[in-house]
């Protein structure tokens, strides 16, 4: 059994399993289209917007960003960014 697993294995370095991890840097897996429709923010139950440039959902009210990991939504607070386009501070300062 030892002999067909080194033979079918090659190696025992090249183990595909979809993820390249030390050479180069692979693609990022973008978010299901159809999945946008679901989700929404679960901090304000909005809808989210996607950024394909960084692959993330966005909440334009909160300014937070929430990445996408492995074609995956980490929707977690805490693995949100803040996005900083205009602080909130600023819409009521030029009243």
């Amino acid at each position: 059994a030892a002999g067909g697993r080194a033979a079918s294995g090659g190696h025992g370095q090249q183990q595909d399993s979809g993820q390249s991890q030390g050479s180069g840097r692979p693609q990022p897996q973008l978010l299901e289209p159809s999945l946008l429709s679901f989700l929404v923010c679960p901090l304000s139950k909005r809808p989210l917007r996607y950024e394909e440039a960084t692959n993330e959902l966005i909440n334009e009210e909160l300014g937070i960003a929430y990445p996408i990991i492995d074609g995956i939504p980490n929707m977690i607070p805490e693995a949100a960014r803040m996005i900083q386009k205009k602080p909130p501070a600023e819409d009521l300062k030029q009243a």
